[in-house]
């Protein structure tokens, strides 16, 4: 398994068209290695410098979303997507992982790619 496959196990979010509170609230967002090379990969082929968060705003929040989307790390994915992360603002993915499977991811995530392993 690899990351994009632990991605997988995350339903799909269905936010509220321009609503950005998560991105507004938290600041940078924790990730493993692979995940900031993947970030510095995707900065580089789009021509985007890294940016650092002053205050509690990712510094990757632009006016009309997250301007790395694709590459955004595991704790933005599961914002929303279970109990211990929901919406402060009430949306709600078609199904809700349960604790024991927000714990599984976790558990893979930390064990597998916390050390940049894969």
């Amino acid at each position: 398994m690899d990351l994009e496959d632990l991605y997988e196990l995350i339903p799909q979010m269905q936010c509220r068209g321009g609503c950005r509170l998560c991105c507004v609230e938290f600041g940078v967002p924790s990730m493993t290695p692979l995940e900031a090379e993947r970030l510095d990969r995707f900065l580089q082929s789009h021509g985007m410098e890294k940016r650092y968060a002053a205050g509690t705003t990712c510094p990757y929040v632009g006016e009309n979303g997250c301007t790395i989307y694709p590459v955004r790390p595991l704790i933005c994915r599961l914002y929303g997507n279970s109990p211990n992360y929901l919406c402060k603002v009430g949306a709600r993915p078609v199904r809700l992982l349960t604790e024991d499977e927000e714990a599984e991811i976790f558990h893979y995530y930390y064990s597998e790619f916390a050390g940049g392993r894969r």
